[in-house]
């Protein structure tokens, strides 16, 4: 995308992103517990599907971004990108509804999980990749997928954890999810890393430095890579305690957003509008999401 408009737009762009990842990853997780006929939704259900179906709200959050911010890339046509981007976002709403229902059929969750990733993948790349000038298309996308994932767990197990603790194989699937997805996270991030260093690629080895400059650097190896490789290292002993659980769902999250800034990396000092309101929107969504567990069945 092009430079953005002003310092709060800036700020809704990361808010929208924060969003969208935690519906999105919401979906997935629910997609592949069902699949999978993991134990550990059980417990986790209800917030997993108080987030995916707050998915419509994506919708008139996206829209003065979709209007006013145009691609960086001539290859892009203005209206079929923010076609391209409302449809998604109406794509990812129905499929919300259906991953929530408590009984969904494998071959349900099994589509909706192809459909999921692919779309997800494809819309990270576009939304976070494709404003930077030189971008020029990796696994980006794919990586911030798949720590949505992780931290869409992580704020559902945190919310979980409010009422009781996990039974013993809840428990169980619930630490090797977790971890499996941060081992997943670390090694996309080291393939692509690798390969971009091996190859001596210039304009990809570009992006990389731009986001080594102006402080944006400690944020990915003082905030994001140790908050990762924390949660994997107290991720890695088995029996997990409720203090052990509860600081890898916060490591998750913290990794996932300081990755995320890192990723869009906002042209000069980041605003003091994004440092704000990108925790109170994650304080914002635990009070939701709290209410709606709190309720009755």
């Amino acid at each position: 995308m092009a430079a953005l408009v002003t310092p709060w737009t800036e700020a809704l762009l990361v808010l929208f992103l924060l969003a969208a990842g935690m519906a999105l990853g919401a979906m997935v997780a629910l997609a592949l517990g069902h699949l999978l006929g993991e134990v550990w939704r059980a417990p986790l259900q209800p917030s997993l599907s108080a987030m995916a179906r707050a998915a419509p709200l994506l919708v008139p959050l996206a829209l003065p971004l979709l209007l006013t911010l145009t691609p960086s890339h001539g290859r892009y046509d203005p209206v079929l990108y923010v076609s391209r981007g409302l449809a998604l976002l109406v794509l990812w709403a129905w499929l919300g509804r259906v991953v929530s229902r408590p009984h969904l059929r494998g071959r349900t969750a099994g589509a909706a999980l192809l459909v999921l990733v692919l779309t997800g993948a494809f819309a990270m790349q576009e939304w976070t990749i494709s404003r930077d000038p030189g971008w020029t298309g990796n696994l980006q996308g794919l990586t911030l997928l798949v720590g949505q994932v992780a931290a869409a767990l992580a704020l559902a197990t945190l919310l979980a954890l409010r009422h009781a603790m996990p039974d013993e194989e809840a428990r169980t699937g619930l630490e090797r999810a977790l971890l499996s997805l941060c081992m997943a996270v670390l090694w996309l991030s080291f393939v692509q890393y690798i390969v971009v260093y091996a190859a001596n690629l210039p304009d990809e080895a570009a992006w990389y430095l731009r986001r080594s400059v102006g402080g944006w650097g400690w944020v990915k190896v003082g905030i994001a890579l140790p908050a990762l490789l924390l949660a994997i290292g107290l991720a890695l002993v088995p029996e997990w305690r409720p203090w052990r659980l509860v600081s890898v769902s916060l490591l998750i999250l913290a990794h996932y957003v300081a990755q995320l800034l890192w990723v869009l990396r906002p042209d000069g000092a980041m605003p003091i509008a994004v440092a704000v309101l990108a925790p109170a929107l994650l304080m914002i969504g635990v009070v939701l999401a709290r209410r709606r567990v709190a309720r009755p069945a």
